[in-house]
């Protein structure tokens, strides 16, 4: 391919040799601007290779050792060459118009840099219960871009259905490997202070539910988010102001509590002590926090 294509879709893959044709399919179907396809095989040790082999000159195709998700995103970001960035999941299945219904919004809405579209989830007929974003979101950003103290506030962020400016990432920096089950979360604080996102209730994409998503991690994502938010005074400066001092330490030691928790259900004692201990640290005068953190010392 000569020319720069219009948009870049990036695909990391990990074992989803299961789901990956009928994915893949669903982006090479699609229609509008040039688009180059990356895929990120993370290491796989499934039938991954040769189904992507079988594809040829279609896909770009990229193999690194198990990193990750923010690794191997970061991976396939080194090699797009496009215009527009559009993460895509291995075991998701994009909306046959995706990235032309999101270059067009963009085209009809120019106060906006970047849009965010819904997700359905495969197999459930429920309306409300098949969104993947909460339709609440949608009512609170209307008419204005997603800001950090909305992710604060519990925004989930889905890149599935996004498309977002290559400037904005490459002022965003890299995707941190570190977060093994939030990355998401962790990018969207410095994201969304480079760009002005729309949120639109459109479902862009087709989440498939199971066991090896990385959100059924429930613990790991609660550890994630507890060290983003540690860490957000120090790598997101402005978000951290724009939250506001007291509301992080709320939230940290309310999150740590529901963490030990949750450790302490499972028979974890040591772990238990130690988010108990983070909890009551930042709220000394929390007298349910200051209970657990003495009993778990026993």
């Amino acid at each position: 391919m000569s020319s720069e294509p219009t948009i870049s879709v990036v695909i990391p893959t990990y074992q989803c040799g299961r789901f990956l044709r009928e994915s893949l399919d669903s982006i090479l179907a699609q229609s509008g601007p040039d688009t180059e396809v990356i895929v990120v095989d993370d290491g796989s040790t499934d039938e991954t290779p040769e189904i992507l082999a079988a594809y040829g000159d279609a896909l770009t195709v990229l193999r690194g050792q198990h990193g990750g998700l923010a690794a191997a995103r970061n991976l396939g970001l080194g090699r797009a060459r496009g215009r527009w960035i559009a993460f895509h999941d291995a075991d998701d299945i994009a909306a046959g118009d995706r990235l032309a219904w999101s270059v067009a919004f963009l085209q009809q809405h120019p106060q906006f840099d970047a849009v965010f579209g819904n997700g359905r989830r495969l197999g459930v007929v429920d309306p409300v219960a098949a969104s993947v974003v909460p339709r609440r979101w949608f009512e609170r950003v209307r008419e204005r871009p997603i800001d950090v103290t909305d992710l604060f506030e519990g925004y989930p962020v889905y890149f599935q259905g996004a498309l977002v400016p290559r400037r904005a990432f490459d002022a965003a920096g890299a995707f941190d490997p570190d977060y093994r089950v939030q990355p998401d979360i962790d990018y969207g604080y410095r994201l969304f202070l480079q760009c002005r996102a729309a949120c639109v209730d459109r479902p862009l994409f087709h989440y498939r539910w199971h066991t090896t998503n990385n959100s059924a991690d429930l613990l790991g994502g609660r550890e994630d988010i507890v060290r983003i938010l540690e860490r957000l005074p120090r790598t997101v400066p402005e978000a951290a102001r724009r939250i506001g001092q007291r509301r992080l330490r709320r939230r940290i030691a309310h999150l740590s509590f529901r963490l030990g928790l949750a450790r302490l259900a499972r028979g974890e004692r040591l772990a238990a002590r130690v988010a108990f201990r983070r909890a009551a640290a930042l709220r000394p005068w929390h007298l349910r926090y200051q209970w657990m953190r003495a009993r778990t010392v026993w």
